[in-house]
């Protein structure tokens, strides 16, 4: 968690679901830092992704936000799940000495 995820966190407990934009600019933080930060904390968990197909997907806070916006949840215990590395990404055995 950095201080930028507790602005959004707290924005989000006040206000019904908005978009990335909507949030970056009530905020007064950069769009491409808001939406860095809200895919962090949707897969840890902390928010959720309302898909409206075309649109902007807006975005709300979850019981889990809510839980540590209250002091209830230590962010310290959860940690978002990295993401698997597709396979063109991927090094070939041989390259580390495996194979």
């Amino acid at each position: 968690m950095v201080h930028e995820d507790d602005k959004i966190l707290e924005y989000l407990s006040r206000e019904d679901p908005r978009s990335w934009w909507q949030i970056a600019h009530d905020i007064h933080l950069s769009g491409r830092l808001v939406r860095t930060r809200l895919r962090v904390l949707a897969k840890a968990g902390w928010v959720a992704n309302d898909d409206r197909g075309d649109l902007d997907d807006h975005w709300s806070i979850t019981t889990r936000g809510v839980g540590y916006l209250a002091g209830y949840v230590d962010a310290n215990l959860i940690r978002p799940l990295p993401a698997l590395r597709p396979p063109h990404a991927t090094r070939p055995g041989w390259w580390a000495g495996f194979g």
